[in-house]
């Protein structure tokens, strides 16, 4: 009897070992974590609870990592998560180096060049919320960095986090986003729900702050153009906008005529297949009220 007794404190102890791991890698929800579902009606998350929910991903899972790249114009910390593959986390400096060596192709020799595209990772960037009453893209960000993590995607997510390091980030306007969400908040239930907001949602630029790219300005746009250009050189930067309520639900490239003629031409084709492969998915799965060709030119 006594034998037994040890065996099965044996047996329950090697099942806690196994266990402890499974419960310390479990990742929490944006439902569990806001208290509502991402997208519930009459609810909104601020910069606060999206920054503070990026942070526990950070502590739960090793496919996340959070920076802080730079700050907003009423000081708010600019955050970026790194999405990868645990083992890819470890090399990011690598991956990093090779992106700068090829960036440009009269310093390698073509075999050179063949071989670190070989070893290197595509490079993602998604940004969300540079206008900030397009307010779905910064809560939606929440929902797919969990969802990446978790592999909870039509596509095989762990596949391509083998294979790709992904950018993301939640809000390009932090202090947007809080007022957006505060004059909500402020409103919402009365015959005042749903309101445009009386002021500026970007301290100086308002909603002309996506046309600071050619004159860098802005923090927030120093900060994102520094990713882009200096430190991690993306191969495809997707800047998360949202349509009106009375346009189709979704753009996807091509773009209209005119294109900028200084783009080098070939840029064009791979922005149009990445829109083609996009288009043809979303048909295949059977989604409407998705445009392309029409509404936005390429210029």
């Amino acid at each position: 009897m006594k034998r037994g007794t040890t065996i099965r404190k044996a047996a329950v102890a090697v099942l806690c070992i196994v266990l402890i791991p499974a419960v310390s890698a479990a990742q929490t929800s944006p439902e569990q974590f806001l208290g509502h579902k991402v997208g519930a009606d009459r609810k909104l998350a601020d910069y606060g609870q999206i920054k503070a929910y990026f942070e526990k991903l950070d502590q739960e899972t090793p496919k996340l990592q959070l920076l802080t790249i730079g700050e907003s114009t009423l000081k708010r910390q600019l955050i970026m998560a790194v999405i990868t593959a645990e083992e890819n986390m470890a090399r990011l400096d690598r991956y990093r180096e090779i992106v700068k060596k090829l960036r440009d192709p009269r310093t390698l020799a073509p075999e050179e060049a063949r071989k670190l595209a070989t070893e290197g990772k595509a490079i993602l960037l998604i940004t969300c919320g540079i206008h900030a009453s397009e307010i779905a893209a910064t809560q939606m960000a929440m929902e797919l960095a969990y969802r990446l993590v978790t592999g909870d995607t039509p596509f095989e997510a762990d596949r391509i986090l083998q294979d790709v390091i992904i950018l993301l980030v939640p809000s390009h306007n932090p202090d947007g986003n809080q007022m957006v969400v505060d004059w909500y908040r402020k409103y919402v239930g009365t015959k005042y729900e749903g309101g445009p907001m009386p002021w500026i949602y970007h301290h100086y630029a308002g909603h002309d702050n996506n046309r600071d790219w050619f004159m860098f300005n802005l923090p927030e746009t120093r900060a994102v153009s520094k990713v882009l250009y200096g430190d991690w050189l993306p191969q495809i930067h997707i800047d998360e906008h949202q349509m009106g309520s009375t346009a189709a639900r979704l753009f996807i490239p091509p773009f209209m005529d005119p294109p900028v003629p200084n783009v080098q031409p070939l840029l064009w084709r791979g922005v149009n297949l990445c829109g083609a492969t996009m288009a043809y998915d979303l048909q295949k799965n059977g989604y409407r009220g998705v445009n392309h060709g029409r509404s936005f030119t390429g210029w």
